[in-house]
């Protein structure tokens, strides 16, 4: 596995237990955020390189700092 694909798993893990910790759906977070719910799956499983745009986005609906995204990366 290349080196990035491992921080890109380590980031949507994050994202996942954040958005699992409010009790949200990929479909409900995808909607509040106004991402599309395709690309936050990618985005969870470690397969997509969000932008700071779109982890921007999440962390506002899920009323946390990008930097809790970011954590132990």
């Amino acid at each position: 596995m290349a080196k990035g694909n491992y921080y890109y798993k380590r980031l949507g893990n994050n994202i996942k237990k954040h958005r699992r910790k409010r009790c949200l759906s990929q479909e409900q977070l995808a909607f509040l955020s106004g991402v599309d719910r395709s690309y936050l799956a990618e985005v969870e499983t470690g397969k997509a390189n969000p932008s700071v745009r779109f982890l921007h986005k999440l962390s506002n609906t899920l009323k946390i700092k990008i930097n809790s995204c970011l954590k132990n990366l």
